[in-house]
């Protein structure tokens, strides 16, 4: 037997950054999502004469990265809620 069937610590420390690395690709992927779907709320909006290819380029650029900002917000929110989550756990009538 090996050190990491013994104490287990291992496997759990894999997963705790599995999950991490989950909620920080599942917050970019929506905060991505979100600046996408603002940009096209923006293609819409926005009358084609008044805009030029580079302001359309320039404007998905800073959509794309606002999302990815909002993205790393709800990574950080997630990551504070489930470190924060036991203290507010009820306690257990034994």
């Amino acid at each position: 037997m090996n050190d990491r069937q013994n104490t287990g610590r291992p496997a759990r420390a894999s997963r705790v950054r599995l999950g991490l690395v989950v909620l920080f690709v599942a917050s970019e992927i929506l905060g991505l999502a979100l600046g996408q779907w603002f940009f096209s709320i923006y293609r819409q909006t926005v009358p084609p004469a008044v805009v030029t290819g580079f302001n359309i380029a320039t404007a998905h650029g800073w959509f794309l990265t606002n999302g990815a900002i909002a993205g790393l917000v709800f990574f950080v929110w997630g990551l504070l809620t489930a470190l924060l989550a036991p203290w507010f756990r009820a306690k257990r009538a034994d």
